[in-house]
C-alpha cells in the first residue's frame, strides 16, 4: 500500500487534519471584574483547518472512492472528519483550551 493507493479526497483530508494539528492562529482575552475573572480563547488555525478537514473526511465517508481499497479510504476520511470536529471544538475554545 503507497500513497498514491488513495483518492485525491482522502490525501486531502489527511492534509487538512494535520494541518489543523499545526497550525496556530490565536487569540486569548482575559479580564478581571470585581473578582470575577472572564476568558475567551480563539485558534483561528484549528477552526478553519478543522472545519475543511471534517467537510473533506465527510465527502470521503459519503463517496470514497473506486481506487485499491475503498473501505480504507472511507476509515481514514472518517478518523480525518473526528479529528476536524475535535478542531474545530479547539479552535472554538469548548474543549481543551486555556480557559
Amino acid at each position: 500500500m503507497s500513497w498514491s493507493d488513495f483518492t485525491g479526497a482522502t490525501k486531502a483530508a489527511v492534509i487538512l487534519a494535520v494541518l489543523s494539528v499545526f497550525v496556530a492562529v490565536t487569540t486569548l482575552s482575559t479580564s478581571s471584574l470585581n473578582g470575577v475573572r472572564s476568558c475567551s480563547f480563539m485558534d483561528f488555525g484549528a477552526l478553519g483547518f478543522g472545519a475543511a478537514a471534517a467537510v473533506v473526511g465527510l465527502l470521503v465517508v459519503l463517496n470514497p472512492g473506486t481506487g485499491a481499497n475503498p473501505m480504507l479510504n472511507r476509515a481514514i476520511g472518517g478518523a480525518a472528519l473526528l479529528v476536524g470536529l475535535w478542531r474545530v471544538a479547539y479552535g472554538l475554545g469548548l474543549v481543551g483550551g486555556p480557559c
